[in-house]
């Protein structure tokens, strides 16, 4: 499955970016008395091609688990907030004398919020949604009949070929349609969280004014 090896791939390219964090910017302690906009130049590289992956991560995750996507992105959002709050230490500093030493420590933070995130594509990886894998592999099968139908064959295997190349088209259509209600579904979802989350703070102003 072309989507799985996929994920499994960027998730081993993350682990491997996030070691480098840590060996290279992290264990450095030269890097704290750096000053913001040097240090930022140093570890722009890695910490936006860890950004970048991670949010391709969580793309490929909310398709293959679209019924966990409130939790996925939260665990984005934790993940990716230290590395915004580093990029914003350095590149707004209040204290430029200080501002490495903070900056860095949101940095700790994020390879620390990383680990949970990887643990969550690893678990999607291994227990992705069954009705979502009979798409995706609909979805390879077909890719494939371009190929199908460049191969020369004899006129009866033709014929069966054709068949099947028609009833792809209709499970193509059947994917697009589900693929549409999951998207639906998924900003349903965010809608009710937006407006779960209004609920709960009037709730407590209520609380409070009493």
């Amino acid at each position: 499955m072309l989507m799985i090896k996929d994920l499994e791939s960027k998730i081993v390219h993350l682990e491997d970016l996030i070691q480098k964090i840590s060996s290279e910017i992290l264990a450095n302690v030269t890097y704290e008395k750096l000053p913001p906009a040097e240090l930022w130049t140093r570890s722009e590289g890695l910490v936006s091609a860890v950004r970048n992956l991670a949010e391709e991560i969580r793309d490929r995750m909310l398709l293959l688990r679209p019924e966990r996507a409130p939790s996925i992105r939260r665990k984005f959002r934790a993940f990716l907030q230290p590395l915004n709050s580093f990029k914003e230490t350095l590149l707004k500093p209040a204290d430029p004398y200080g501002a490495s030493k903070q900056a860095l420590e949101h940095l700790r933070g994020a390879v620390t919020e990383s680990q949970e995130f990887i643990e969550m594509a690893r678990d999607i990886l291994e227990k992705p949604s069954e009705g979502i894998l009979e798409l995706l592999k609909f979805r390879e099968v077909y890719e494939a009949k371009e190929y199908i139908s460049r191969v020369s064959v004899p006129e009866t295997v033709y014929v069966k070929l054709e068949h099947l190349k028609r009833s792809i088209e209709t499970l193509r259509l059947r994917i697009s349609i589900l693929e549409q209600a999951i998207m639906d579904l998924l900003k349903q979802m965010d809608r009710f969280q937006e407006e779960a989350s209004v609920f709960q703070q009037e709730r407590q102003e209520t609380d409070l004014a009493q």
